[in-house]
């Protein structure tokens, strides 16, 4: 007895998977310009935090750094609690960014299988002796006949 289901339903985290290796190959593609942009602003800072450093003269206020160390953890819970609602939005566009990926990818394969097909039926034709058809298509498959229901409340035992 087998265990496996012939769906096509693809998990979530392998949408948001895909969208993130194409938000990864989108952000790479713009790490050249980026980097020779960072270099500009380095230069620029250079200088001046250089003289900043061997100019001050640095106290411990303990008071001062307790103070500034529970101001800074307040602002490390409210920015934790603010990246976990980003997370959330983000992964929500990772999974659409990935779906509409294997869909385009679906489509992509779907279109060749049925230039191969056409080709294979093309040949076939020309081995056959068969004229083609001329827009190059191949034959519909007739529909299945609807399935019959029977209306609400009714049962097949006669009285």
């Amino acid at each position: 007895m087998s265990t496996r289901t012939d769906t096509r339903k693809i998990p979530a985290p392998l949408y948001a998977a895909a969208g993130a290796g194409d938000l990864a190959y989108q952000q790479l593609r713009k790490l050249p310009e980026r980097v020779a942009e960072l270099r500009e602003r380095v230069a620029e800072f250079r200088p001046a935090v250089t003289e900043a450093v061997n100019e001050r003269r640095l106290r411990a206020d303990l008071g001062w750094l307790r103070h500034t160390a529970r101001r800074n953890a307040v602002a490390v819970v409210n920015g934790a609690q603010a990246a976990q609602e980003r997370a959330v939005a983000v992964y929500g566009e990772l999974v659409a960014r990935g779906e509409r990926i294997v869909a385009s990818a679906r489509t992509v394969e779907a279109k060749a299988q049925l230039a191969t097909a056409r080709a294979e039926a093309k040949e076939a034709d020309k081995v056959e002796g068969k004229v083609a058809d001329p827009q190059g298509e191949l034959p519909s498959v007739p529909a299945k006949p609807a399935k019959r229901t029977r209306p609400a409340g009714t049962t097949t035992a006669s009285k």
